[in-house]
């Protein structure tokens, strides 16, 4: 049998049981045909065999992005970016609405994404009044980085049907200044602004074939889709048919409240479960949010937090309600997987899991917790003996560490996302980016797992820093055994898809910090080239 790519002349980072590096690697079709020295895989080249020279340049499974937000990511960047550095003000942010402005009609919304009140020159949030001064006829909707807190102006508040009057909603709230609302609205409470801004079908499909393009050119053939608006499955499987997706997703569906016959309801009811699908496409977990983001803060903490003895984060639900929820998921037969961020979410977390599984025994449920952020040795202990796989952020050390630091302080950031500790107990942690809440490259998520630096040089405990190979399989043979697809992809072998990426230099001999600066020279999804670096 011949072969159609041969890759030979740089490290085949298997990432199998034994992790094994090989001289080569070959493909046939869809699948891997073989993995060995340069003189084996060469064995294999036929007459319209492309071989590719590595020149020294590492090759590993196609990576995995396991939790991110495909269309949040996709239809941002339709929008106004405001993401430091490119706004370092609410100055800035005034002026790129105002620019958005002279290409959209009246009465048109205008979105943005990606602020950070921490980075900007005043230190505080954009509020309603700042918006309503530079755009008085379009609703205006900003999204900070963590995707849990927004703001809107005063035409986007009214389209919502949101007055000074409205209430907070459970597991949210809306900022107020002398009794009026401010525009900015935390968690649940972006709810009605979220709905009455709704993307249209073709711009989410455009954002899906945005974000594919994207994921390939980071090197990503597989993601985890963390949750979108309930029209999303549909879309998405016309953009897997049409080939404008061609990354492979694992589909989360998501409930949010209580007594609402919401997507997560929809789907447990239906028969259908986790795994239902195909290789492009499945149905992943059932997923349910307990509590806010790590760098809003909003996360909810057993302990006040360090810049703030009165704020201890927000819950989307009581325990009795988190056991409800997560126990319609397992009853169904549903991988489970929970966000849940500050160590009281992930506590609450456990303590319904375990409930739920006493309720109904079940083997093998590999239940995820989305984030696992502040997870001190106690509860680590637990996330070991209930089988749960964290999907961690390493790359969030990179934007927010100094936040966590500031927020947190030292004692508990050294416990934030411990991944040495969880894979030293044989707990299988996969690593992702959250994207669009930070920057999607994995190779900068590589480099901060084995630093946890912040910009700024700080870091955020030694203590958990990995070592190359733990950073590679975390973004390869662990993303795929947190989807159930580890005996199709996620290594090197013989017989698993052909998921390939060619990086751009070999990760074993670059020194660390020259890691994140890395790219992704070549992408192959099913034996396919779908994207190429050009030089």
């Amino acid at each position: 049998m011949r072969a159609d790519w041969i890759f030979v002349g740089g490290p085949v980072i298997s990432v199998d049981p034994s992790s094994r590096v090989y001289d080569g690697l070959a493909l046939k079709g869809t699948r891997i045909l073989a993995t060995g020295t340069r003189e084996q895989i060469m064995a294999l080249k036929g007459p319209r065999t492309e071989v590719v020279e590595l020149a020294g340049r590492a090759v590993t499974p196609g990576l995995i992005e396991s939790h991110c937000h495909m269309t949040s990511y996709g239809t941002n960047q339709l929008g106004i970016n405001i993401k430091w550095p490119n706004v370092k003000s609410i100055a800035d942010i005034q002026a790129k609405v105002k620019e958005k402005i002279k290409s959209t009609p009246p009465a048109t919304w205008i979105r943005g994404w990606g602020y950070d009140q921490t980075k900007l020159a005043e230190n505080r949030h954009p509020t309603r009044w700042d918006l309503d001064a530079i755009s008085p006829d379009h609703p205006v909707l900003l999204g900070r980085t963590c995707g849990h807190i927004a703001v809107a102006n005063s035409r986007a508040l009214a389209a919502a049907g949101l007055t000074d009057q409205s209430p907070d909603p459970i597991g949210g709230k809306m900022d107020r200044r002398d009794g009026k609302l401010t525009g900015v609205v935390y968690e649940t409470a972006k709810g009605p602004l979220v709905d009455a801004s709704a993307f249209t079908r073709e711009e989410l499909m455009e954002g899906l074939r945005v974000c594919s393009e994207d994921w390939l050119m980071n090197g990503v053939t597989s993601c985890h889709d963390a949750g979108g608006p309930l029209v999303f499955p549909s879309v998405l499987q016309e953009g897997v048919e049409t080939g404008k997706v061609k990354v492979r997703v694992y589909l989360m569906v998501t409930l949010k409240t209580m007594g609402h016959d919401e997507q997560g309801r929809v789907f447990a009811r239906s028969g259908v479960k986790t795994g239902f699908g195909n290789e492009r496409m499945r149905i992943g977990p059932y997923k349910v949010i307990t509590d806010g983001s790590s760098s809003g803060p909003t996360a909810a903490t057993r302990d006040p937090y360090t810049s703030n003895p009165g704020d201890s984060g927000m819950l989307y639900f009581s325990q009795e309600e988190l056991d409800e929820l997560i126990e319609i998921g397992h009853a169904a037969g549903y991988q489970v997987s929970t966000h849940a961020v500050g160590d009281r979410g992930v506590e609450m977390t456990l303590n319904a899991i375990e409930k739920a599984l006493k309720k109904y025994p079940r083997k093998n449920c590999r239940h995820r917790i989305e984030h696992c952020g502040i997870c001190p040795p106690d509860l680590q202990k637990r996330v070991l003996e209930l089988g749960i796989i964290p999907i961690a952020q390493p790359v969030f050390f990179h934007e927010f560490g100094d936040g966590y630091l500031r927020n947190y302080g030292p004692h508990r950031v050294r416990h934030m996302f411990p991944a040495k500790t969880f894979i030293a107990n044989g707990i299988p942690v996969a690593a992702s980016s959250d994207c669009p809440v930070t920057f999607v490259d994995p190779f900068l998520g590589m480099y901060s797992a084995l630093t946890r630096n912040t910009m700024t040089g700080n870091t955020c405990g030694t203590e958990e820093v990995v070592d190359i190979l733990s950073a590679i399989r975390m973004y390869t043979y662990n993303g795929a055994y947190a989807s159930f697809e580890e005996n199709l992809k996620g290594t090197l072998e013989p017989g698993k898809l052909a998921d390939v990426t060619v990086m751009s230099a070999n990760l074993f001999e670059v020194p660390v910090e020259e890691i994140k600066d890395m790219k992704a020279d070549m992408t192959f999804v099913g034996g396919e080239l779908a994207y190429q670096r050009k030089k």
